[in-house]
């Protein structure tokens, strides 16, 4: 048994599509680091992927997927749960620890209650009470979400991907990444778009589907302005071929938002990582990076910074050394410092 010595068993709960789902990588890379890891897919009918064979996915009614949990991990030693679902599934939360037990993360990546109003926030607060009440230590991505919970511990984003080679750059074509909802600051493109002609802007990602005025918002900009073009969403596998098109990306985020103010935006990891120079908006999360993005104030200035990078007279500011920091191998080795450190400090152990 000596072998398993600090070896965990991990539970990464999500409710997102492991196809576009962030914290597959994490799962992977926990997975790969040595430890006994299952990621689950939280819904109506939950599917369980055990990572020591990810290509069997194994789909259960809810009753049988509790009986399941209840066999496999009531009791366990060094049971972690990583409990990525937002706020989609609080009393199922809260069931799972009652069968299983485990130390319980609760994966604080953005403000979970979105900006809602009205009834929507009472119900989204009672579901984060909930979830904040069924776990042990909680992480936050973004370091202003510090403010919200003073008591969480900093993770941050990453990516998995790498440096992209780009032999005959184009820097009349900017990429917006984006999970196109109210975030976007649309009036921000549309100027940036009348105001470079010459330019064209290329969005990829997801239209939130839960607000059909994005969707009108997404139609009106392209056909206002024929150099903003929707070129539709993407999942994980393709981030490689999208970022190798591209030799700079737009992120014209809505500044001065609690919508914006605490989000970690995994495009600014993906970007990077993979070599490219990346011109954002002032979100408090932009200002954070330092000086490896160009933060912009102004519509006008998109236009003039293009322009520089592209003649060499504006010095770039992505060096390539942002995936040997960004990766989720670090965030998993930091995951695990930090539960390990709130186990030792419940025993009584120096943390």
């Amino acid at each position: 048994m000596e072998e398993n010595k600090g070896r965990w068993t991990i539970v990464l709960l999500t409710c997102r599509d492991p196809a576009k789902d962030f914290r597959l990588p994490l799962a992977e890379e926990l997975h790969l680091l040595g430890h006994k890891v299952f990621y689950i897919f939280l819904k109506r009918r939950p599917v369980v992927i055990d990572m020591d064979n990810s290509q069997e996915k194994r789909v259960f009614s809810l009753p049988k997927f509790l009986s399941f949990m209840r066999h496999n991990f009531r009791d366990r030693r060094q049971l972690l749960f990583v409990n990525s679902t937002n706020l989609v599934f609080p009393a199922m939360s809260r069931m799972l620890r009652m069968l299983c037990g485990g130390l319980w993360c609760l994966d604080m990546h953005d403000d979970l209650l979105y900006g809602r109003t009205g009834y929507s926030r009472v119900k989204a607060q009672i579901a984060q009470a909930i979830l904040l009440g069924g776990s042990d230590v909680v992480v936050h991505a973004a370091p202003t979400l510090k403010r919200l919970f003073p008591t969480s511990r900093h993770l941050g984003n990453a990516s998995s991907v790498t440096a992209i080679e780009r032999p005959a750059p184009d820097w009349k074509k900017i990429l917006i990444l984006a999970s196109v909802d109210e975030r976007l600051d649309f009036d921000f493109l549309g100027a940036a778009a009348t105001a470079n002609p010459g330019l064209r802007f290329e969005i990829r990602g997801h239209i939130a589907s839960d607000d059909p005025k994005v969707k009108q918002k997404v139609d009106e900009l392209t056909s206002m302005h024929a150099n903003i073009h929707y070129l539709g969403s993407y999942v994980n596998s393709e981030l490689p071929t999208v970022l190798g098109a591209y030799a700079v990306t737009l992120a014209p985020y809505v500044v001065g938002s609690p919508l914006t103010d605490y989000i970690d935006p995994l495009r600014f990891y993906h970007c990077l990582n993979s070599g490219m120079e990346v011109i954002s908006t002032g979100i408090p999360k932009a200002r954070d990076f330092g000086s490896v993005l160009h933060c912009v104030e102004d519509p006008a200035e998109v236009g003039p910074l293009l322009c520089g990078l592209a003649e060499g007279t504006i010095a770039r500011r992505n060096t390539g050394s942002t995936a040997s920091v960004y990766n989720w191998r670090n965030r998993a080795i930091k995951l695990l410092d930090i539960v390990s450190g709130e186990t030792s400090s419940a025993e009584g152990l120096p943390a």
